[in-house]
């Protein structure tokens, strides 16, 4: 029987989440009418396929409280929930609790989509004829990226849910939990093959229809990444033939041949230093920490950008970036104004953990001097005055507080620490140089973009996943070498270490990839029986105010249902879905920790907050 294959391209005809590269991809072909008889033919309809896959990495972002970066950020001690009384959702996950009993549906659904649509590829790609293609390094690059995809998605899987039923082929079935050693062993496999396929001359580019797209190096980056969770996690010495040398190899290639490198200021990496927000496209100077920084961004497509997921500046194309709406500032107008900017309006989760800030200015080995500590943090309203001799401590003194003026809203935040993510928080700019206005989003202000003027559905920054930087603390922690700590500290303004230890590359890791979304599988992967424990302690105390009061005895969690608890029941993975339970007839059962929905051990409301 002939199969429709509408699902598969109805991504490439609302637009494009890959990049921006993928833009001229868009046409009006009536790609519904096609089926397996006709479709795929030639190298251009291998190609949809492609972009298809990646067109569900944007989708999940719609809802961050259940993209990874977002949930990562918020689970660990970097963190919390934040936001008002009705952001139970991150709040939620702050506590690995959540809110509803439909779970991680949205990220669910994305997930499958994009396996399934790998698992076409991967079944269709290889029948068109090799001379179809310009050259065979062409096919084998999309066979490669395939394989990358597939193994991406099924590690989200693994990464939210530890198990979920492993589909290699296109076929509805409907089966239970693979057991863990099958889906590492797939997902080793398939990045692997990638590895092989990709050829090596594709690495960092920012040439048309090849920008923003996985490569072999991106595979190597990745396949380290989870070959560390895996053998630390798990305990484990070695990933199904995957040893430790050849992780190191791997890094090694990607590290020397990718042409990904290190940009020259580790602040220019992330948006809120745009050339917008500061006055530099407006030749004026708007007064802002990147201006007096002298710092101008690098933009999307960064050299330093291994991996992520990009979105199509194609306006009506629904995939966008909302960590930045998320995590933007809030004040009574909900309207961007002078006292915030460049900085958007959202919902405040995610404030800062003062606790982290401590250590992190008081650590001899880091301190003010970091420019990455400023330059990751966003200080508002009194923060100087709480933290420079308050009941916050006086590890501030004598800092400047970024936004003074900002008072925020204590009528609606919850947890206001003073402190908010600059890597991902919405920015604005003027509209010009008089500034009769406030674009509430910069990007609305790019020449062709005719966005809708949106915190929200005009955000098209890069979500990233794995960082050249991170390529290079990898290697540092196989090794137990300084080299890439070094070039790091080097380039925040810091003198080298002398000598490699675990706690300076712990240190290094936490501080260098600090919001990025890392920290807490970091904390998993070394210490899978503690993490909880480790979270917990750092959490706990830590100044907050609630609704525009100070919290007598800082952070608190949930009484008898604490952070080390969940974490023991749950080891850091999420609910799935009733529905999906539902379908599956009871095949699919619950992932452990999240069974007990009727005396809801699991569920945080709006008014759990023990404050």
């Amino acid at each position: 029987m002939k199969k429709l294959l509408n699902i598969i391209i109805a991504a490439c005809l609302v637009g494009l989440s890959g990049c921006d590269a993928f833009d001229d991809l868009l046409d009006t072909t009536n790609y519904s009418k096609y089926d397996t008889s006709s479709f795929p033919k030639n190298q251009k309809d291998a190609d949809q396929i492609i972009t298809s896959i990646y067109n569900r990495l944007g989708r999940i972002y719609q809802e961050p409280e259940q993209a990874s970066i977002f949930v990562a950020n918020i689970a660990s001690d970097e963190m919390f929930g934040g936001g008002s009384t009705s952001n139970t959702g991150a709040q939620g996950v702050d506590r690995l609790m959540f809110d509803e009993t439909e779970g991680f549906s949205v990220a669910w659904e994305r997930y499958y989509q994009g396996v399934f649509r790998a698992n076409y590829a991967l079944s269709a790609i290889p029948g068109i004829a090799d001379e179809l293609f310009d050259n065979i390094d062409i096919k084998n690059y999309m066979l490669g990226q395939a394989h990358f995809l597939r193994a991406w998605f099924n590690w989200e899987l693994a990464n939210n849910f530890e198990t979920f039923p492993l589909l290699t082929a296109t076929e509805t079935v409907n089966e239970p939990r693979t057991d863990v050693e099958s889906i590492y062993e797939s997902i080793t496999s398939d990045l692997v093959q990638a590895i092989e396929l990709m050829p090596a001359k594709y690495g960092y580019s920012t040439e048309s229809g090849y920008a923003g797209r996985a490569t072999k190096y991106a595979a190597e980056a990745v396949l380290a990444r989870i070959w560390l969770f895996y053998t630390g996690f798990y305990g484990k010495t070695d990933m199904f033939g995957v040893s430790k040398s050849q992780i190191i190899s791997y890094l090694k290639d990607c590290r020397d041949n990718s042409k990904f490198g290190l940009e020259k200021d580790p602040r220019e990496i992330w948006p809120y230093t745009n050339d917008y927000s500061n006055g530099s496209n407006f030749d004026t100077d708007f007064n802002t920490y990147a201006s007096k920084n002298k710092l101008h961004w690098v933009g999307n497509h960064s050299k330093e950008t291994v991996w992520a997921c990009h979105f199509s500046m194609v306006t009506q194309d629904v995939s966008y970036n909302r960590m930045g709406e998320y995590f933007g500032l809030r004040n009574s107008a909900s309207s961007p104004n002078d006292a915030c900017y460049p900085y958007g309006i959202g919902y405040t989760n995610g404030t800062i953990n003062p606790n982290m800030l401590k250590e992190w200015a008081s650590d001899p080995d880091y301190g003010f001097n970091d420019k990455r500590l400023w330059g990751s943090v966003l200080a508002v309203d009194n923060a100087g005055e709480i933290y420079g001799g308050g009941h916050g401590g006086n590890w501030m003194t004598g800092q400047p507080t970024e936004l003074a003026t900002h008072k925020g809203n204590d009528s609606k935040e919850v947890e206001k620490t003073m402190f908010h993510n600059k890597k991902y928080i919405v920015s604005t700019t003027y509209s010009d140089v008089s500034k009769s206005q406030i674009y509430k989003n910069f990007f609305y202000a790019y020449d062709g973009f005719s966005g809708s003027n949106s915190n929200q559905y005009d955000n098209r920054n890069d979500a990233i996943y794995v960082r050249y930087a991170d390529v290079l603390l990898m290697l540092d922690e196989l090794e137990q070498s300084t080299t890439g700590m070094n070039l790091l500290r080097s380039r925040a303004g810091l003198n080298p270490y002398a000598a490699y230890s675990f706690e300076c590359l712990q240190k290094e890791r936490r501080y260098e990839l600090a919001f990025e979304g890392i920290r807490f599988n970091d904390l998993r992967r070394w210490y899978p029986i503690d993490a909880g424990k480790i979270i917990s302690q750092n959490q706990v105390g830590a100044f907050i105010e609630y609704r525009g009061k100070e919290v007598a005895g800082g952070y608190k969690e949930i009484p008898g249902n604490g952070f080390e608890k969940r974490y023991k029941e749950t080891r850091g993975f999420w609910r799935i879905s009733n529905t999906q339970i539902t379908l599956s007839e009871g095949v699919l059962t619950q992932t452990p920790g999240w069974e007990n929905e009727i005396t809801d051990d699991w569920f945080f409301g709006n008014g759990d907050l023990p404050y």
